[in-house]
């Protein structure tokens, strides 16, 4: 997302109440909100972001201020208004829309209403303007705190055949049984996916794309009806069972249903395919945490390269990005040291390698037993234990070093 950072020095402290994140502004009208916005005590300028951003991340890049808020600029018509709508259905109560617009015509004002923005500033900004909009926000949103939401975490495979299915069930099963996480499952796999045959449920006959298809009426209800309920309690949303049954899925609707969806759970858990398309791009934009799934083998090594270099190209924090190694062993070809010297960052996580029982597990439609005497389960947990911000317990280790089962350490 290209942008022109523009930060007003200052204490990180209480002083930070209100932050101001533009949004397609001219540079001139840019320059103008910098030297103003210094006669507005405690309000900061963030960024000047274009059209691409989405509500994850301005919340992230706000979410160290009390107040929040997005100008946009109006002058682009419909672009504006699109973005503006976004912005109200992902972020909420959390950040206020104000527009600014060299065009002070009802009708352009009612449309930026109804888009979502509660303030509409005329350019050439006016300090007195500025100033009296910025103290509504103060007034407006005091005691109020954005919608407390769940985690959505993605995993994906660097490449075919990463055991990724398998990690994000075992890993969803451990966060409802362990932790008592109320925890849906997508399955994102555009057709063919294989979260139902796991788990050992029956195909169901909507899926996670006709919901998305459907975002413009989805509610708690309709949600019932495209859920599959597995014993544990874990829900589950299935890929389609057709070839092909969907193309060209919005990517902002699925942004918009996964934000929905976590606000129903407190754990949302993609699988999506290998392979960096447009919906997993979409996924991952709404995630707080992507898992890339690697085995130790020099293709999974290289894609998951890239993959790193893509997201950080397209901003999505470096730190959220977790290295998941499946199939782990000590006689492995491929040592630690060489693995996170070519990703240059440490493996977050090891799965233990333990092939024969999750092939087992897979043909016999029923996930391995918490209870099972192996180092499997004993990772999952530990995996989960992290996710929930929870220190893997003294005996999770199981006879094998701490390292093999520490999540975000090397």
């Amino acid at each position: 997302m290209a942008s022109q950072q523009t930060i007003i020095q200052g204490s990180r402290s209480s002083e930070l109440r209100i932050g101001i994140l533009c949004i397609g502004l001219d540079p001139a009208s840019r320059d103008t909100l910098e030297t103003l916005v210094t006669q507005a005590p405690g309000a900061h300028i963030v960024d000047n972001v274009d059209w691409l951003v989405t509500p994850r991340e301005v919340m992230r890049m706000l979410e160290q201020f009390q107040h929040r808020v997005c100008i946009v600029d109006f002058d682009e018509g419909e672009e504006s208004a699109r973005v503006a709508r976004k912005l109200r259905e992902g972020c909420e109560t959390g950040v206020t829309l104000f527009a600014a617009s060299s065009d002070s015509r009802p009708d352009q004002i009612i449309a930026a209403m109804r888009a979502g923005c509660s303030e509409y500033l005329i350019k050439p900004f006016q300090s007195d303007q500025l100033v009296e909009a910025l103290a509504h926000v103060a007034t407006w949103t005091q005691g109020k705190l954005p919608t407390q939401k769940g985690r959505v975490v993605t995993l994906m495979g660097a490449k075919g055949g990463a055991g990724t299915t398998s990690l994000a069930v075992h890993l969803a099963l451990s966060l409802v049984q362990r932790h008592n996480r109320r925890v849906l499952l997508v399955d994102q796999h555009p057709a063919l996916g294989e979260v139902t045959l796991c788990l050992g449920l029956g195909r169901h006959q909507y899926s996670f794309y006709e919901l998305v298809h459907n975002m413009d009426r989805l509610d708690a209800e309709l949600l019932q009806g495209f859920l599959l309920k597995h014993g544990s309690g874990l829900h589950v949303l299935d890929a389609p069972q057709a070839m092909q049954a969907f193309r060209d899925t919005p990517a902002d609707a699925i942004e918009h249903t996964l934000a929905f969806l976590s606000e129903n759970y407190d754990v949302v858990i993609v699988d999506s395919p290998p392979g960096l398309s447009e919906d997993t791009s979409a996924a991952i934009r709404q995630s707080e945490r992507v898992a890339i799934i690697i085995t130790p083998e020099l293709p999974a090594i290289h894609n998951a390269i890239r993959t790193i270099e893509y997201l950080t190209g397209l901003h999505y924090p470096s730190e959220n990005i977790d290295i998941v190694l499946n199939r782990y062993s000590r006689k492995n070809a491929l040592e630690d040291r060489e693995i996170e010297s070519s990703l240059h960052r440490p493996i977050s996580f090891r799965i233990p390698n333990n092939y024969a029982l999750i092939v087992g597990a897979i043909n016999a439609g029923m996930p391995i037993d918490r209870a099972h005497k192996s180092d499997l389960p004993t990772a999952f947990d530990s995996w989960a234990d992290r996710l929930v911000g929870e220190e893997p317990s003294s005996t999770s280790d199981s006879g094998g070093s701490r390292k093999l089962f520490g999540l975000f350490g090397g």
